[in-house]
């Protein structure tokens, strides 16, 4: 399966949620901030354990951080859309 990490804003096809430019911003400094780059954002959404939250977002923990973020499936595509990186 090719998962698409989305960091930047973009319309969302479903329109349960609403993208924004201040979600874009807010992963892409807590990222830099951390010094997490997008193929370990990959990782952690492979490997990290997974925790479901009550508005459908996930909680993955992998080695030092936790990112929460929503996934889509596009045909065999996993879209995933970063909402914030913290760490443990």
């Amino acid at each position: 399966m090719d998962i698409r990490l989305n960091i930047k804003y973009q319309d969302l096809f479903d329109k349960k949620w609403t993208d924004s430019i201040k979600r874009s911003d807010h992963i892409i400094d807590r990222m830099r901030t951390r010094g997490i780059g997008v193929e370990l954002i990959k990782e952690a959404v492979i490997k990290g354990s997974k925790m479901l939250r009550e508005d459908k977002s996930i909680i993955s923990e992998y080695r030092w951080f936790k990112i929460v973020y929503r996934e889509f499936m596009v045909g065999d595509i996993k879209k995933v859309y970063p909402i914030t990186v913290m760490e443990v």
